[in-house]
This record gives C-alpha cells, sequence and structure tokens, in this order.
C-alpha cells in the first residue's frame, strides 16, 4: 500500500518544478528534490527529514561540511559533495553575473558588483576592486 502511494512522486514533484520553479514548495521538497539526483530509487523524504531535523534549517544543511553531512544515516559522499556544492555553484553563478556588469560608476555599483563574492563565505573574506579612470571593473 506505501508504494502505491508513493508511486510516480519523483515525476510529480520534478514536474512541479518545471511548470512553477521552486516557489511553493518547502523545505523539504526542495531538499527532497536535491536529494533524488543523488539518491536513486529511494524515498529521499526521511533523509530530508533527518538533515533539516539535525542542522535546523535548509541554508544550515548547504552550508554544513561534507564531513558533518555524513554524519547523517543515508547521506554519502557522493550526496554531501552535490549539498556542499549548492552554495559554491551559487557563488560561481553570482560572481559570473557581476562580472558582466563592467562600468561601476557609484559605490551602490560596487558593492552590487562585489555582493556575489561574498555569497555563502563561512570565514571573513577581503576583495580589492581596482577600477580604471572610467570607472571600469580591471580586477
Amino acid at each position: 500500500m506505501a508504494q502505491q502511494i508513493h508511486s510516480g512522486h519523483r515525476d510529480r514533484l520534478k514536474q512541479r518544478f518545471l511548470q512553477q520553479g521552486l516557489d511553493g514548495f518547502t523545505d523539504i521538497q526542495a531538499l527532497e528534490l536535491l536529494l533524488f539526483y543523488s539518491i536513486p530509487r529511494q524515498d529521499t523524504n526521511p533523509i530530508a527529514h533527518r538533515l533539516l531535523d539535525h542542522f535546523g534549517s535548509l541554508s544550515q544543511v548547504l552550508e554544513a561540511s561534507a564531513e558533518e553531512l555524513m554524519r547523517i544515516g543515508g547521506i554519502s559522499e557522493h550526496t554531501a559533495v552535490l549539498l556542499t556544492l549548492m552554495n559554491q555553484m551559487g557563488r560561481f553563478y553570482l560572481v559570473d553575473k557581476a562580472r558582466r556588469e563592467q562600468v561601476l560608476p557609484t559605490i551602490a555599483d560596487c558593492a552590487r558588483y562585489l555582493q556575489p563574492y561574498f555569497y555563502g563565505r563561512l570565514k571573513e573574506t577581503v576583495y580589492l576592486l581596482c577600477l580604471d579612470a572610467k570607472c571600469k571593473a580591471l580586477c
């Protein structure tokens, strides 16, 4: 009976994501969807619950080290890598996107340009932004 209830659950969740994005998803559902890609043919809902119960929030799950994650039942090294990759991939995306904005004439523009570099960082980080005379980012 339980098998019938969960039959097609992964496909339904994926289709919902493709149609709506993550808007309207709970933390459990978003984490469960992510876990589908590293935990095949297994109900990921209980694992998602264990992660959130242990770490307290989705952001804390994604900020945890691979070693911490692997202490949770059902989390392999493969899954820990996927979860730790999320924050760094987010930063990588935001930095790449910010690089497209080349002219930075105001302090606010510089702040927006630099903000992605700090995304997901857990340790104090310092950057030096070098601009030319026309306020174009050099490095």
